[in-house]
């Protein structure tokens, strides 16, 4: 916990239902591990951390997460809405947030135009490249969930990408071609979360569905979607299913549903 006894933090206090108070560090290892440690061993009040740098940010199945000054970089506790065997569900309602308040941020600078898109399960894209993701962390104890942490990353203000990533990334910087307020992207984000919670606690899945029609960045498109037990997936994506799966319309004209995959690459561009 080195990190944590540091003075240098600044304690945050955002008033809303689900996120009331936060704790924001210079630099932390990783902000899902500092919430769940924070939640766990020392200050079980905060909701949400969030870090100018991580040193050792991850994305999904250990990917490395660059996480550099100037990216958003943020976790948050979400409450336990009886979310069900799939945690899928939260994919979709943590990115459709994210989404929505990104384009805050582009419609408040005069780029109607520009909207972003969610590529199932996980990433926030914009012109077609990858400008942020989404972690969610669970723990459970025995049938039921313990801690529920979402990770954020947004690329913010970064001006440049690493070798390897120069292509397939974006920061709203480079569209902008100025700084955006890397703080009211977290207000509003949290804004939005506490608000389709609050909707998913009272309507469920049903309106998420037809919401994230209107954010997908595959649907109708013929696709690939890697998986860990080495069967790919393929087909057409006609919608996602109540527990946030994604359907599939094979080449037997049957329907898939995918409940895990990674890489998600459209063919038919």
């Amino acid at each position: 916990m080195r990190r944590m006894k540091s003075k240098q933090y600044r304690e945050m206090d955002f008033g809303l239902k689900n996120f009331r108070k936060g704790i924001c560090f210079p630099e932390v290892d990783s902000t899902n591990l500092t919430l769940m440690e924070l939640v766990e061993n020392v200050d079980n009040s905060k909701d949400v951390v969030i870090a100018g740098k991580q040193i050792g940010g991850r994305g999904r199945r250990d990917n490395v997460w660059w996480s550099p000054p100037g990216g958003l970089w943020m976790s948050a506790r979400i409450p336990d809405c009886n979310f069900g065997k799939y945690i899928s569900v939260l994919n979709i309602l943590c990115g459709l947030s994210c989404a929505k308040a990104c384009n805050t941020v582009l419609a408040e600078t005069n780029e109607k135009r520009l909207r972003t898109s969610l590529r199932w399960p996980n990433d926030i894209m914009l012109l077609d490249r990858k400008l942020g993701g989404l972690l969610i962390e669970v723990k459970t104890v025995g049938n039921s969930f313990k801690s529920i942490i979402v990770g954020v990353g947004i690329n913010v203000n970064q001006r440049d990408f690493p070798e390897g990533l120069e292509q397939s990334a974006i920061s709203l910087a480079i569209v902008l071609q100025k700084r955006s307020s890397r703080y009211k992207l977290v207000i509003q984000i949290l804004k939005e979360l506490d608000s389709m919670i609050m909707q998913y606690k009272e309507e469920g899945t049903e309106d998420l569905a037809r919401e994230w029609r209107a954010f997908s960045y595959e649907l109708g498109k013929e696709v690939e979607i890697k998986s860990s037990s080495g069967k790919d997936k393929y087909g057409k994506v006609i919608g996602i299913g109540k527990s946030g799966e994604l359907l599939l319309i094979d080449n037997n004209n049957s329907v898939q549903r995918v409940f895990e995959g990674f890489n998600l690459k459209i063919l038919d561009k």
